[in-house]
């Protein structure tokens, strides 16, 4: 056998091989595609929020109390994660402070 020969053979064996990966990968990625559209679910809580809230342009103006409560809620929600996670001891009060909040 000439070595043009074991080099033909080589690249086809190179390309069927790599063919039959990608494509493989793309059947998977297909699948996996429609089983996320198939098993799509709708969060009832979130759809429920969305029909209640108002426009911003409604809201009240006075926001100083609003975000305080904001912040003291979700300190409370960051404590109870970390005691829930890492037990009482882990959960000292005074180590974790909201400092900033964005709204979008």
């Amino acid at each position: 056998m000439a070595i043009q020969d074991i080099m033909r053979i080589a690249a086809i064996d190179t390309l069927l091989g790599m063919g039959t990966v990608f494509a493989v990968l793309i059947i998977i990625s297909l699948c996996i595609w429609g089983i996320g559209i198939v098993f799509k679910q709708e969060d009832p809580a979130a759809s429920a929020v969305s029909a209640q809230a108002t426009p911003p342009s409604k809201q009240a103006v006075n926001t100083s109390d609003e975000d305080e409560e904001i912040v003291a809620v979700i300190s409370a929600a960051i404590y109870q994660f970390i005691r829930n996670q890492h037990g009482e001891a882990a959960a000292d009060e005074e180590r974790y402070i909201v400092r900033n909040i964005r709204r979008k």
